[in-house]
């Protein structure tokens, strides 16, 4: 299961300027928060919308699950990964650790 992974590496990395949005797409929010709340997971949890409003499959084109997708700090998708397989992490940090060195850009006047 890739979220505990992706917790771990979010633990990790947070201080360095990691964030991670789970997008839950069952619409079974009592369920997932459960989840959430006996993993442990320490990020956002979001609800994805239904029919025009599935912003996952209308922004991202999401087209199986799990689906990540690693941003940069200008809000650009740099890598995107669909399903998820024990160490998939190892990938994942070496990919953010890339991210997260980039300098930021100063914000445009």
């Amino acid at each position: 299961m890739e979220l505990p992974r992706l917790e771990r590496l979010y633990s990790n990395l947070q201080k360095e300027g990691l964030s991670v949005i789970a997008v839950e797409k069952s619409r079974d929010t009592v369920r997932a928060r459960e989840f959430v709340r006996s993993a442990g997971l320490g990020f956002h949890l979001v609800e994805d919308g239904d029919g025009d409003a599935a912003v996952a499959h209308r922004v991202f084109r999401v087209s199986g699950v799990p689906a990540s997708f690693l941003v940069d700090r200008e809000g650009r998708v740099n890598y995107a990964h669909v399903g998820f397989q024990a160490g998939d992490e190892v990938l994942y940090e070496r990919e953010l650790r890339e991210l997260l060195s980039r300098p930021k850009t100063p914000s445009a006047p």
